[in-house]
């Protein structure tokens, strides 16, 4: 079997499954698992897929918010060392906004330590983590279940936000583009995230490395309306010029 026709029969794969090991595909195809990571990697390139931990995934649209648990599989050291450095910026006694992203889901077993702590978020998820792990006052936004997230989202949601004020907001992004800063594939959850932007006092973004380059449909704000990035890598120089012009400070493990 040539590559193109290997290749053509992963995405046939994926578009039945989603997501597949290296593996499963590794065994039907009746090929190397390295010869199947380089076939990734072609398709990675093309935009066709993306690489998962120890696999792949189908991509989605731009207007398409992938499944949690997708993205829970997703660069979970680099998301961990993420979530190390946010919680410096934690201490006793104040407020947070969390939102339902499996990257500020990292932050959560990290706040136990911490005494007299609000919570705001609209993560299903997130919320029963807080409430099995830490002592933190926990409120759970209202509005309606996206169950492909575990994301509450909504006009109610943002309503519901939009009346609280806390200490410090956690959020991530689907995407970071030069041009248009963070963006969301869901407009509702672009919407949720822009009110706990806007009504928080510091302002904290989570994203590793495979998020830069990427647009997607809603843009829920500029590098201007977030104090911190925190993430893996450093940027290139074009996006850390435009980070820091903003006011925005960069933050590594």
């Amino acid at each position: 079997m040539y590559a193109i026709e290997r290749q053509d029969e992963i995405f046939q794969i994926l578009k039945e499954r989603k997501s597949v090991s290296v593996n499963e595909l590794s065994k039907e195809l009746f090929v190397s698992p390295a010869t199947v990571r380089r076939d990734l990697s072609v398709m990675e390139k093309s935009g066709l897929i993306r690489r998962s931990h120890g696999g792949a995934i189908l991509t989605g649209s731009s207007s398409d918010e992938s499944s949690i648990i997708m993205r829970e599989q997703e660069n979970v050291v680099e998301k961990k060392e993420i979530a190390a450095v946010a919680v410096r910026l934690v201490k006793n006694n104040i407020s947070l906004f969390l939102d339902s992203s499996s990257t500020v889901g990292k932050i959560v077993p990290l706040l136990a330590r911490f005494n007299f702590i609000s919570i705001v978020t609209n993560g299903l998820k997130n919320a029963l983590l807080l409430s099995e792990t830490t002592k933190a006052r926990i409120y759970v936004a209202c509005g309606m279940i996206q169950s492909q997230s575990n994301s509450i989202l909504g006009a109610d949601t943002v309503e519901y936000c939009s009346k609280l004020h806390t200490d410090i907001a956690f959020m991530s992004c689907n995407g970071i583009d030069i041009d248009n800063g963070m963006t969301e594939a869901s407009i509702e959850q672009a919407k949720v995230k822009q009110t706990m932007l806007k009504n928080s006092s510091l302002k904290i973004l989570l994203a590793d490395k495979s998020k830069f380059g990427k647009t997607f449909m809603a843009r829920s704000g500029g590098f201007g309306d977030i104090d911190y990035l925190i993430t893996d890598v450093m940027p290139s120089p074009e996006y850390v010029a435009a980070i820091e012009a903003s006011g925005c400070k960069i933050l590594l493990p």
